[in-house]
């Protein structure tokens, strides 16, 4: 199989076809740019500016484009979810877990909206900084309350248009994040577990019936009913981001361990890979584009305008997507393919990629 089977408009983009591609492309030019292309009605799209990419393929920095409060924050959850920014205190958080040999850890919601656990603290708590973390922590046990789950499902649930909305893409993304943890061998004692059933008498929605109210009390209760159920008392932590519910439940007796945001992003910010790192550019492309649905990866070469345009979202994307980490090559320049065939002159099996890529998400997905 060819670049040019491969990558077609119409056809679903393997995650590391998209790596390649993306670090051949960087390996040749300055600078690549990132735009979001989304529908806004009308059958018009929007053409705004998000980030410009320059340095090497594999050592690179994103220099914040938009000005949009909401698009800077989608942006921030992009970059947070890739591992390009990290959030404030990890090792301090990684050190106070690591003073036990077996943690249970109740997960708020927001911590799988933002890959916490499987891009930050599980390697932060692998890495070796952390002196003997690893051999000090026998396992884990990763408690995801049931109306967290339902609240993922509402979320996921959300389209309009037959497409899914951000929200929509955000609970995917959350449901993806578990999948991740599920078959997770960073860390072999990782075990995830949800708990607590989701009875919609007890749950208060709003008018729409799309939000439940009483979420985070539920969540709360829900965490405390497993921990008294399996009469565990030390290690035991409830974490979240958010710092109102943080003091909530430290003031009704839970151990809380509370994430804390990175900094705002702000138009002109140049966000470089954290030191001692690496970031593969293609998750940075992939998390963008979930967050804003449509993207267009465009560069210039020998004074050509070159793009290739991407779908997080497209109108039938199952599960099945997600776990694959796969994208929809919506369309591309002519020269596109042109420019990936001379980059690459033969050096990369692209057939033996996306099959070696395929075999591993199915050995992946079989331990379920």
């Amino acid at each position: 199989m060819s670049w040019m089977d491969e990558v077609q408009e119409g056809r679903l983009m393997e995650f590391p076809v998209l790596q390649v591609a993306a670090a051949l492309v960087k390996s040749n030019v300055r600078s690549i740019n990132v735009t979001s292309i989304a529908h806004i009605g009308d059958h018009r799209r929007e053409n705004k500016s998000l980030l410009e990419i320059t340095g090497s393929a594999h050592r690179f920095t994103c220099k914040v484009l938009a000005d949009d409060d909401e698009y800077l924050d989608w942006l921030n959850s992009a970059l947070l979810c890739s591992g390009m920014v990290k959030p404030f205190g990890l090792e301090t958080l990684a050190s106070r877990l690591a003073q036990y040999e077996d943690v249970i850890i109740g997960v708020d919601t927001n911590i799988l909206y933002s890959s916490i656990l499987s891009e930050h603290l599980l390697d932060a708590l692998c890495a070796p900084c952390t002196g003997s973390y690893k051999e000090a922590i026998n396992w884990i046990l990763l408690v995801i309350p049931g109306v967290v789950m339902k609240e993922l499902e509402n979320s996921a649930n959300q389209k309009k248009g037959g497409y899914l909305t951000h929200v929509g893409r955000r609970g995917y993304r959350a449901l993806q994040e578990i999948m991740v943890l599920k078959s997770s061998e960073g860390f072999s004692g990782l075990s995830v577990l949800v708990a607590g059933q989701t009875n919609p008498e007890q749950m208060r929605l709003t008018a729409d019936g799309l939000t439940i109210l009483n979420a985070d009390s539920l969540i709360r209760d829900q965490f405390k009913a497993f921990l008294k159920g399996v009469d565990f008392h030390k290690g035991t932590f409830f974490l979240t981001m958010d710092k109102t519910i943080a003091s909530l439940a430290a003031a009704e007796g839970i151990n809380v361990a509370r994430v804390q945001h990175p900094r705002r992003l702000r138009k002109g910010f140049d966000v470089s890979m954290p030191p001692g790192e690496e970031v593969l550019l293609a998750r940075v492309l992939y998390e963008v584009a979930v967050e804003f649905g449509e993207i267009r990866i465009s560069w210039r070469d020998k004074n050509k305008e070159n793009y290739i345009d991407l779908d997080a979202g497209w109108q039938w994307k199952s599960m099945e997507h997600w776990e694959a980490w796969q994208m929809l090559c919506q369309s591309h320049s002519q020269g596109f393919q042109k420019a990936i065939a001379r980059l690459d002159d033969g050096r990369v099996n692209i057939s033996r990629l996306t099959q070696e890529w395929k075999r591993f998400a199915e050995e992946n997905l079989s331990q379920f």
